[in-house]
Protein backbone atom coordinates (compact mmCIF):
# COMPACT_ATOMS: atom_id res chain seq x y z
CA UNK A 1 0.00 0.00 0.00
CA UNK A 2 1.26 3.47 -0.63
CA UNK A 3 1.19 6.49 1.08
CA UNK A 4 -1.43 7.98 -1.03
CA UNK A 5 -3.72 5.05 -0.21
CA UNK A 6 -2.85 4.84 3.61
CA UNK A 7 -3.74 8.19 4.07
CA UNK A 8 -7.38 7.37 2.16
CA UNK A 9 -7.65 4.81 4.80
CA UNK A 10 -7.11 6.53 7.40
CA UNK A 11 -9.51 9.43 6.58
CA UNK A 12 -11.76 7.02 5.97
CA UNK A 13 -11.88 5.15 9.17
CA UNK A 14 -11.69 8.48 10.95
CA UNK A 15 -14.23 9.61 9.07
CA UNK A 16 -16.91 6.73 9.62
CA UNK A 17 -16.14 7.50 13.42
CA UNK A 18 -16.88 11.33 12.88
CA UNK A 19 -19.97 10.44 10.68
CA UNK A 20 -21.58 8.38 13.18
CA UNK A 21 -20.75 11.13 16.31
CA UNK A 22 -22.31 13.85 13.94
CA UNK A 23 -25.29 11.93 13.18
CA UNK A 24 -26.05 11.35 17.08
CA UNK A 25 -25.70 15.23 17.81
CA UNK A 26 -27.76 16.23 14.13
CA UNK A 27 -30.57 13.72 15.43
CA UNK A 28 -30.41 15.00 19.20
CA UNK A 29 -33.45 16.49 19.04
CA UNK A 30 -35.34 13.00 18.92
CA UNK A 31 -33.68 12.09 22.40
CA UNK A 32 -33.96 12.28 25.91
CA UNK A 33 -30.71 13.95 27.56
CA UNK A 34 -29.90 10.19 29.01
CA UNK A 35 -29.93 8.64 25.65
CA UNK A 36 -28.03 11.54 23.74
CA UNK A 37 -25.21 10.97 26.21
CA UNK A 38 -25.57 7.33 26.60
CA UNK A 39 -24.88 7.16 22.69
CA UNK A 40 -22.00 10.31 22.77
CA UNK A 41 -20.28 8.25 25.82
CA UNK A 42 -18.74 5.12 23.35
CA UNK A 43 -17.78 7.27 20.54
CA UNK A 44 -15.49 10.05 22.28
CA UNK A 45 -12.85 7.61 22.87
CA UNK A 46 -13.02 6.31 19.16
CA UNK A 47 -12.76 9.70 18.15
CA UNK A 48 -9.77 10.47 20.72
CA UNK A 49 -7.70 7.33 19.52
CA UNK A 50 -8.23 7.56 15.94
CA UNK A 51 -7.53 11.57 15.78
CA UNK A 52 -4.29 10.63 18.18
CA UNK A 53 -3.73 8.09 15.34
CA UNK A 54 -3.81 10.34 12.41
CA UNK A 55 -0.70 11.01 10.91
CA UNK A 56 1.36 14.08 10.59
CA UNK A 57 0.74 15.24 6.87
CA UNK A 58 1.86 17.88 4.94
CA UNK A 59 -0.58 19.76 2.52
CA UNK A 60 0.39 19.55 -1.59
CA UNK A 61 0.38 23.33 -2.30
CA UNK A 62 4.06 23.27 -2.50
CA UNK A 63 5.52 26.00 -4.63
CA UNK A 64 6.34 23.60 -7.34
CA UNK A 65 2.56 22.66 -7.85
CA UNK A 66 1.99 26.61 -7.79
CA UNK A 67 4.33 27.68 -10.30
CA UNK A 68 2.59 24.76 -12.62
CA UNK A 69 -0.94 25.79 -12.42
CA UNK A 70 -0.81 29.51 -11.65
CA UNK A 71 -2.62 29.18 -8.48
CA UNK A 72 -2.44 27.79 -5.27
CA UNK A 73 -5.35 25.07 -4.73
CA UNK A 74 -8.77 25.96 -3.53
CA UNK A 75 -8.92 25.26 0.46
CA UNK A 76 -11.65 22.82 2.33
CA UNK A 77 -14.08 25.86 3.72
CA UNK A 78 -17.21 24.06 5.47
CA UNK A 79 -17.71 25.48 8.71
CA UNK A 80 -20.83 26.09 10.29
CA UNK A 81 -21.40 29.72 10.32
CA UNK A 82 -22.30 31.61 13.62
CA UNK A 83 -25.86 31.43 13.46
CA UNK A 84 -26.10 27.46 12.53
CA UNK A 85 -23.76 26.93 15.64
CA UNK A 86 -25.88 29.31 18.05
CA UNK A 87 -28.89 26.97 17.01
CA UNK A 88 -27.43 23.60 17.53
CA UNK A 89 -25.99 24.90 20.51
CA UNK A 90 -29.14 26.26 21.96
CA UNK A 91 -30.65 23.10 21.13
CA UNK A 92 -28.34 21.23 23.33
CA UNK A 93 -28.23 23.34 25.93
CA UNK A 94 -31.90 23.23 26.42
CA UNK A 95 -32.03 19.37 25.47
CA UNK A 96 -29.17 19.01 28.64
CA UNK A 97 -31.17 21.26 30.78
CA UNK A 98 -29.44 20.94 34.24
CA UNK A 99 -27.30 18.43 33.48
CA UNK A 100 -25.52 21.05 31.24
CA UNK A 101 -23.27 23.10 33.15
CA UNK A 102 -19.73 21.62 35.16
CA UNK A 103 -16.63 22.94 37.01
CA UNK A 104 -13.54 21.80 35.74
CA UNK A 105 -10.09 23.25 35.69
CA UNK A 106 -8.26 24.60 32.53
CA UNK A 107 -5.25 23.99 32.81
CA UNK A 108 -4.06 21.15 35.84
CA UNK A 109 -0.63 22.18 35.14
CA UNK A 110 -1.19 25.53 36.07
CA UNK A 111 -4.46 26.50 37.46
CA UNK A 112 -5.93 26.12 40.81
CA UNK A 113 -9.38 27.40 40.51
CA UNK A 114 -12.35 25.73 38.66
CA UNK A 115 -13.99 27.25 35.80
CA UNK A 116 -17.30 26.62 34.02
CA UNK A 117 -17.94 24.44 31.21
CA UNK A 118 -20.95 23.97 28.82
CA UNK A 119 -21.38 20.12 27.60
CA UNK A 120 -23.65 22.27 25.02
CA UNK A 121 -20.23 24.02 23.97
CA UNK A 122 -18.23 20.82 23.97
CA UNK A 123 -20.70 18.23 21.93
CA UNK A 124 -21.47 21.55 19.63
CA UNK A 125 -17.77 22.15 19.10
CA UNK A 126 -16.91 19.13 18.58
CA UNK A 127 -19.73 18.81 15.74
CA UNK A 128 -18.38 22.01 13.86
CA UNK A 129 -14.97 20.55 13.82
CA UNK A 130 -15.65 17.16 12.22
CA UNK A 131 -18.49 18.20 10.28
CA UNK A 132 -15.58 20.51 8.44
CA UNK A 133 -13.63 17.34 6.67
CA UNK A 134 -17.01 15.40 6.43
CA UNK A 135 -18.91 17.86 3.84
CA UNK A 136 -18.05 17.62 0.46
CA UNK A 137 -16.04 20.64 -1.05
CA UNK A 138 -19.21 22.16 -3.45
CA UNK A 139 -15.79 23.26 -5.89
CA UNK A 140 -13.81 20.14 -5.68
CA UNK A 141 -13.08 16.98 -3.38
CA UNK A 142 -10.42 17.41 -1.12
CA UNK A 143 -7.66 15.56 -0.86
CA UNK A 144 -7.20 13.29 2.13
CA UNK A 145 -4.09 14.59 3.37
CA UNK A 146 -5.73 18.26 3.44
CA UNK A 147 -8.86 16.41 5.26
CA UNK A 148 -6.33 14.68 7.80
CA UNK A 149 -4.24 17.98 8.15
CA UNK A 150 -7.48 19.84 9.57
CA UNK A 151 -8.69 17.01 11.46
CA UNK A 152 -5.78 16.81 13.06
CA UNK A 153 -4.54 20.26 13.58
CA UNK A 154 -8.33 21.15 15.20
CA UNK A 155 -7.98 18.25 17.48
CA UNK A 156 -5.02 19.15 18.93
CA UNK A 157 -5.83 23.25 18.78
CA UNK A 158 -9.27 22.55 20.05
CA UNK A 159 -11.69 19.96 19.90
CA UNK A 160 -9.54 17.58 21.56
CA UNK A 161 -10.32 19.21 25.07
CA UNK A 162 -13.68 19.57 24.44
CA UNK A 163 -13.67 15.84 23.82
CA UNK A 164 -11.89 14.74 27.30
CA UNK A 165 -13.57 17.20 29.34
CA UNK A 166 -17.31 16.35 27.70
CA UNK A 167 -16.28 12.32 28.00
CA UNK A 168 -15.64 13.10 31.77
CA UNK A 169 -18.39 14.60 32.19
CA UNK A 170 -20.68 12.28 30.91
CA UNK A 171 -19.04 9.53 32.37
CA UNK A 172 -20.16 11.33 36.09
CA UNK A 173 -23.55 12.12 34.57
CA UNK A 174 -24.34 8.63 33.71
CA UNK A 175 -22.90 6.95 36.85
CA UNK A 176 -24.88 9.49 39.05
CA UNK A 177 -27.92 10.81 37.39
CA UNK A 178 -29.57 13.86 38.79
CA UNK A 179 -33.15 14.77 37.75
Amino acid sequence: MNFLSDNAATADRFGVVARRFCSVVENALGMDRTDLLTQIYPLLPKLIDEAINLPDVELSDSDDQIEETGRQAPRVKTRLNVEEWDKLYNALQEKLGNWDSYRHVFDPNEDDEAIMGSLADDIADIYRDLKEGLVPNETQQPQPEEIIWKWRLLFYSHWGQHAIDALLVIHFRLQNPTP
